[in-house]
């Protein structure tokens, strides 16, 4: 045992190719605690965590790239105060407090050193308590002001002749400006955009207001009632969704391809780990009795696996999974135990005219000879003389059968015809596929992790089981 541990050991290929493999099991096993998202496909608080084709977040050390904005969340502090009110901070709220027709504003800096952000908003919570008010929310940069929204109560919204939102009078508003939310009916400053411009108002405005500088978010606050006016001003907030995100960026939908990269590792071993099973078991019970009994039993088997390796598989296995879709028996199975079913009972023939070859060699063997004579049964001599003697072809097969069926799943889920609602690494490319152009930078880094780690998984396995194939070989095992 020792000895076959050190030849192991002396293989580099084998060492590196083990090595892959523990790093994918890895983080197949560890998905739930490298990840806290589910499934970034169908729950929709997983998506839009930042832009659509946001970047890897390390990608910004890249000339091109250097500029894109992350996510932003900050709090608003320390403003300049400017009106002829009077302002008060206790550590909590603002506090402004106005006779009528005077104002004041709440003038707090921002400071922003990237390009334009995929969207952004503003947002506090206001308790105004007098007659009436009007709360204006603009944002500044240098001598330019952007009007963003203006809060008046109700009955006052028909005196003012540019867009206006209600503001409730002794009441707690919770106020958001979201630039994916304003148009020509809530906000002066798009109402005042030109016509085709106003339309397309909550995808343009981060790139017509944001460029690296220095802004200013204003809150000013107008008394215009006729009695005194008190207003609270409670976390004054900004935030911008930006286009830089997590390890691996985002996809189409802003959900974290790091996430769906690491959920498809563990569907994908787990399916590959099962089919694999089945793959090797059919193709060592055939092919253990076809190479061991011979005769009319080994002539059937064989016309049997000969029959299904005539038989295209790919097309089968679109055909079989349409009839069962069709027939709605895919809705009682469920499509992954179909799926494992299928691969594994049309992918079985490969390893069973291996493992019968292997077995008409040693069943002429000296040793088996001795065995019959010494009046031993069928079952035992394959158990004790012939099953020890083929492992290493066993476990080879095992190695050589996961990343056929990885990449048979994976073909699968790029046509849109396997696992379309969590994600795997054959549904990543399909849909990095289907969304590539030049626009987005061929999302690169949605494309290449499923794409390589499939690549290097199936060479890994397929070193792994060349060596076990020959380090496990019954001559040198016995020294021979």
């Amino acid at each position: 045992m020792n000895r076959l541990v050190n030849q192991l050991l002396h293989r580099k290929a084998f060492l590196i190719s083990l090595v892959i493999l523990l790093f994918f099991i890895f983080i197949a096993s560890a998905a739930n605690y490298l990840t806290p998202y589910k499934d970034p496909y169908t729950i929709t608080s997983e998506q839009h965590l930042a832009a659509p084709y946001s970047i890897p977040i390390w990608a910004r050390i890249f000339p091109q790239y250097s500029k894109y904005p992350p996510n932003t969340n900050m709090d608003l502090k320390s403003p300049l105060i400017l009106g002829n009110g009077s302002e008060s901070f206790n550590g909590t709220a603002y506090t402004v407090e106005l006779k009528p027709s005077e104002y004041e504003n709440l003038s707090f800096p921002l400071s922003w050193n990237y390009q334009y952000p995929y969207s952004f908003s503003i947002s506090f919570i206001a308790i105004p308590h007098g007659q009436a008010a009007q709360i204006n929310v603009l944002l500044k940069q240098q001598n330019k002001t952007y009007f963003l929204e203006s809060f008046v109560p109700s009955a006052d919204q028909i005196l003012y002749t540019y867009p206006t939102c209600p503001l409730s009078m002794g009441k707690t508003n919770s106020i958001t400006i979201s630039s994916e939310s304003l148009s020509s009916s809530n906000s002066p400053y798009v109402s005042t955009l030109p016509g085709n411009e106003r339309y397309i108002a909550s995808a343009i405005l981060p790139q017509l207001i944001f460029k690296p500088g220095k802004y200013s978010v204003i809150i000013s606050i107008e008394n215009i009632g006729t009695s005194p006016l008190k207003v609270y001003i409670y976390q004054p907030k900004f935030s911008a969704v930006g286009r830089a995100y997590g390890i691996l960026g985002t996809d189409n939908n802003g959900a974290s391809v790091f996430a769906e990269f690491v959920l498809g590792a563990r569907f994908d071993l787990e399916i590959a780990a099962i089919a694999t099973l089945i793959i090797v078991g059919i193709g060592l019970i055939f092919g253990l009795v076809a190479g061991y009994v011979g005769g009319k039993v080994d002539l059937f088997l064989n016309a049997l696996t000969d029959f299904f390796l005539t038989i295209p598989g790919l097309p089968l296995l679109i055909t079989l999974e349409t009839i069962f879709v069709v027939s709605g028996l895919i809705l009682k199975i469920g499509i992954v135990p179909l799926l494992i079913a299928i691969i594994g009972g049309l992918s079985w023939m490969g390893t069973m005219k291996i493992i019968r070859s292997v077995t008409l060699s040693v069943r002429s063997r000296t040793f088996v000879e001795a065995s019959k004579a010494l009046g031993s049964g069928p079952f035992r001599i394959i158990r004790k003389h012939v099953l020890p003697n083929i492992l290493g072809v066993v476990f080879a097969q095992i190695a050589y059968d996961v990343p056929v069926v990885i990449l048979t799943e994976s073909g699968l889920d790029f046509l849109g015809l396997g696992i379309t609602k969590f994600p795997t690494w054959g549904n990543m490319l399909g849909y990095a596929s289907a969304y590539t152009s030049p626009a987005n930078g061929f999302v690169w880094w949605w494309v290449l992790p499923p794409g390589f780690a499939i690549i290097f998984l199936s060479v890994a396995l397929y070193f792994i089981g060349s060596t076990l194939q020959d380090v496990l070989s019954p001559y040198k095992v016995r020294g021979e």
